[in-house]
Formats: C-alpha cells, structure tokens, sequence
C-alpha cells in the first residue's frame, strides 16, 4: 500500500478508539498535513447518490476542475457506475474500509494505475453516511495526460486487518508517494479548497479558517 494509503488507515483506525467506525470531527488534519492534498470526503445523498463534500487540491489538479459536488461514480464510465454505488453503499452499510485500484485515462492512450483508499465515518448520527478517502496515482502522472477524463476499475480489496496492528508511529516519508510532474498553476488558478476543517491553498501551506 502507499504511504497515503497507510498514513489514513492508521489515523483512522487510531481515532475511532472502541468504535467501529469513527466521526468525521474525530479527523486530525495536522496529523495529515503532508496528505492533505491527495485527500477527500464523500457523502452520501438522499437519493443514493454520492458525491465530493470535499477535495484536496491535488485531485482537483489532476482532474483540471473542482470536484466539489461531484458525483464520485461520474468519475467512471457510465456501465460501471452502478458498480461503484454499490461499493460505495457496502463500505458504509457494512462499515468496512476498502481500497480500489484502477487505471486512469486522460489525453493519451496510457493509463496511470491508481489507488483509491475508502474509509467509512458517521457525522451527525451513528449512521455512517461519509467516505474518507485518498486517491493516489501510483506513478507520476505527465503533464500530456492532463487532465485525467475518467477511471476504469481493476479490483476492489477490504484492507487487510493486519495492517491495524502496524505501529502507528512507523516512520513515513514526509512527502506522499502521489506525483504530478509540471503541473502549471495558471491552469487551476489559486483557488482555495477546504479540506476536513482546514483551508488547503496551492502549494502546499495550510492555514486555520
């Protein structure tokens, strides 16, 4: 798993304590400040749907558009959609982290293969009706590929229990293994996005609302 992949899962498995599942208030972001930017929240809306409460600025970048709103399965063609409510629903029907790998397409013929960490979490009642998750190419993803137009999904894995019992005060490398080669800012402007309760600017600096 990715360094992102596993510095969440760890946060998060140590912040639900007794629980199965966490609240989403129970999130640290400067536990997560140099993932923030690969990092996301999903809800789920009253007609099944589920979309982007918020995005990092580099999933953002990578797409080349706020996410914010955005249905979560429109990031995948039209035939797997269906797939990906269901996923989405079982993760937090069944309260059970997950990680998706697929592959993603923008401009060129080459795909980047990717992972995409799910996280189930409660917000304002016991049901569990948020996704935390990350999404993490696993090789850089070049500027003739931007933006990425849609993902096609390989596997679908529940993250192994083992990986709870890893000491949550594991050394990780301080920068995340996501990459994005020359990305020019003009092109996403300096938009401020909110992630968790923090605000992400371009670049990297967090600040307090």
């Amino acid at each position: 798993m990715q360094a992102t992949t596993r510095a969440i899962y760890q946060h998060w498995s140590a912040v639900k304590g007794n629980r199965d599942i966490p609240n989403r208030r129970d999130i640290a972001p400067a536990a997560l400040q140099h993932f923030l930017p690969d990092l996301f929240i999903l809800e789920q809306l009253p007609g099944g749907g589920v979309s982007f409460r918020l995005a990092g600025t580099r999933l953002c970048s990578l797409f080349g558009r706020e996410l914010r709103t955005t249905s979560f399965e429109r990031l995948f063609p039209a035939d797997l959609r269906p797939r990906i409510l269901r996923i989405c629903h079982n993760i937090t029907s069944q309260r059970t982290p997950a990680v998706l790998h697929a592959a993603a397409y923008g401009r060129s013929v080459q795909a980047t293969p990717v992972e995409i960490t799910l996280l189930p979490m409660t917000s304002h009642t016991s049901r569990a009706d948020r996704i935390f998750g990350a999404f993490c190419p696993l090789t850089a993803v070049q500027p003739l590929d931007m933006p990425l137009r849609h993902l096609l999904l390989k596997t679908v894995e529940a993250i192994p229990m083992a990986l709870a019992d890893v000491d949550a005060a594991e050394a990780l490398p301080a920068n995340p293994a996501t990459a994005v080669v020359a990305v020019r800012r003009h092109e996403f402007g300096q938009a401020v996005r909110r992630i968790l309760h923090l605000k992400v600017f371009d670049g990297g600096r967090q600040n307090e609302p």
